[in-house]
């Protein structure tokens, strides 16, 4: 029996996650760890069991990092057993780590064309922020037909019916990502969306280019739906005249990876 901790902050990709676990891996034992700030919400979502306690966890053979902690804790940088990780924490130089490249840094990395010569346009499910994010949505959106002021928590800009061109004067948190690539001078608008779970990227180029070796990751498609799209574990890439889309559901997707690499720990 495999003593397995997982760490995260947020219930989307918990779900998925433990799903997965409960249908493909009876030999593991579970437990679901994380920061005292979200505790209530973790508790609501997380069959009513969390621990906070992070010393709890030399207990365990592997820690899954679904979402990095607000604060250092040595329990986690220095964990002693498999750590597989999509949050790009920084562990300790004695931790082994298996690291899953979030699906939109790993498009733009296999972009062959420089920076400069593209233009992207990303089309993000709101849900990647979270509970906290989507509920944001919905009170802007409450106090869009109440005529109220709602104040911002996760986004500080409205983004109800709105939309971003430059994420990083707009001020939204899509993370390093878009930011490492925004800041190198990459051409990239944001759009945030209430749908299901799926992300879209349009990437346009003065020529046509191609794909990096990807070993598989994409898979090219014809047409297609958010709905086909949020029933797979791949990114479906749509040739264009000058460009590429590849869409995708951001939550199955790491989800997927994530469950590959436990097969691999644990086989």
């Amino acid at each position: 029996m495999y003593k397995v901790a997982i760490y995260v902050n947020d219930y989307l990709l918990l779900l998925e996650l433990v799903s997965r676990l409960d249908e493909e891996f009876p030999l593991i034992e579970y437990t679901i760890f994380g920061d005292k700030a979200f505790e209530k919400s973790l508790v609501d979502s997380a069959e009513g069991y969390v621990l906070t306690d992070l010393t709890l966890l030399d207990d365990y053979e592997v820690l899954i990092m679904l979402s990095k902690p607000t604060d250092d804790s040595k329990y986690i940088k220095n964990f002693e057993g498999i750590v597989i990780d999509i949050s790009a924490y920084e562990f300790g130089s004695e931790t082994e780590v298996i690291n899953i490249i979030e699906p939109i840094r790993k498009i733009l990395k296999n972009i062959v064309v420089p920076i400069s010569d593209i233009s992207v346009v990303l089309d993000l499910p709101v849900c990647i922020y979270g509970k906290h994010g989507v509920e944001d949505l919905m009170n802007q959106t409450k106090g869009i037909f109440t005529f109220e002021h709602i104040e911002g928590t996760v986004f500080k800009n409205r983004i109800a019916f709105n939309k971003h061109f430059n994420p990083i004067t707009a001020g939204l948190p899509v993370g390093k990502t878009i930011d490492d690539f925004a800041e190198s001078g990459g051409d990239i608008s944001v759009r945030l969306s209430p749908l299901s779970t799926v992300f879209t990227v349009d990437i346009y180029g003065k020529d046509k280019f191609g794909l990096k070796d990807d070993d598989g990751y994409f898979v090219v498609d014809g047409f297609f739906t958010t709905t086909d799209a949020s029933e797979r574990n791949d990114i479906i890439v749509y040739p264009r005249r000058y460009g590429l889309t590849f869409i995708g559901d951001y939550v199955r997707i790491i989800v997927n990876e994530v469950t590959t690499k436990i097969r691999e720990v644990i086989k």
